[in-house]
């Protein structure tokens, strides 16, 4: 009962929270209905899988050194995080009206996690007590620079995610546990325009939850190779794969330890500047 009623709290705290999700340039928005369930948006088959699980009678927590083993993609993915990258150049945060709406300032930094680097997203802002929205994009004209013709090419794209609590969760009895709770949020593409504009394509809107270890795994996946207007264009202009959470009440990290980009048989299309 008391994880159903944090869950149900939790939720009604981050549709609350949800009010908007612009585009690179505030010239196109969209709104997504967050999910408890793993729940693709209608016009896709996008899936996520659980790595860790969530709460069950008589379950124990995890060792995070355990983690690495559940990435599904570590062993051939497109682009990989180091610790001596320019963070800034290839991932940024939503920053509309200079943060007057729903998003978070968020701290980017690359961290070993468990051994391997991942991109760090730390959640900085707090709105009546709740943590707000971390929401990124990813430069793929950065991922791509020298080989834009394979922009085109891409029909699936995955996300190894790791989330990690850093305060307590406090449940409707008082009690406190450190576990990151519930991952909500949505996985979009904004392909240029051509006109100086981004589209907003919110092809995946993913809910996942641990309640008994300090972190979690999961596999996100989207496809936007079966939308018109949703893939990607050979061009050097800006293009985004963009990441958001929606607000939580305790403080939990996530972590990026890979993305990979398939074409529609499945092939990984490699990053030269991004491998291992």
């Amino acid at each position: 009962m008391k994880k159903f009623l944090a869950c149900a709290l939790a939720l009604t705290l981050t549709s609350a929270m949800f009010a908007s999700c612009g585009s690179s340039d505030d010239s196109s928005s969209s709104k997504a209905e967050t999910t408890t369930t793993t729940t693709a948006a209608p016009e896709s088959t996008a899936d996520s899988t659980a790595a860790s699980g969530t709460e069950s009678e008589g379950e124990a927590a995890k060792d995070i050194s355990e983690m690495p083993a559940t990435l599904k993609n570590y062993e051939e993915a497109s682009v990989y995080f180091k610790k001596d990258m320019d963070v800034a150049s290839i991932v940024e945060p939503f920053a509309e009206k200079d943060y007057e709406n729903d998003e978070s300032h968020v701290n980017l930094s690359i961290e070993e996690l468990a051994g391997i680097p991942m991109l760090k997203v730390e959640t900085l802002d707090q709105d009546n007590g709740n943590y707000k929205i971390p929401k990124i994009k990813f430069h793929m004209e950065k991922f791509f620079e020298g080989h834009e013709a394979d922009l085109e090419k891409i029909f699936t794209i995955k996300a190894d995610v790791v989330t990690k609590a850093v305060g307590e969760f406090t449940g409707d009895d008082g009690t406190k546990s450190l576990v990151p709770g519930n991952f909500m949020g949505a996985f979009v593409t904004q392909p240029t325009t051509g006109e100086g504009e981004n589209s907003w394509n919110d092809l995946y809107d993913f809910g996942e939850a641990e309640w008994t270890s300090e972190w979690g795994s999961y596999e996100l996946t989207m496809r936007p190779g079966i939308k018109d207007g949703a893939t990607f264009v050979n061009s050097t202009e800006p293009q985004y794969v963009s990441l958001m959470r929606w607000g939580i009440p305790n403080q939990a990290d996530f972590y990026i330890a890979d993305l990979r980009f398939e074409d529609e048989d499945g092939n990984v299309i490699a990053c030269a500047n991004f491998g291992k």
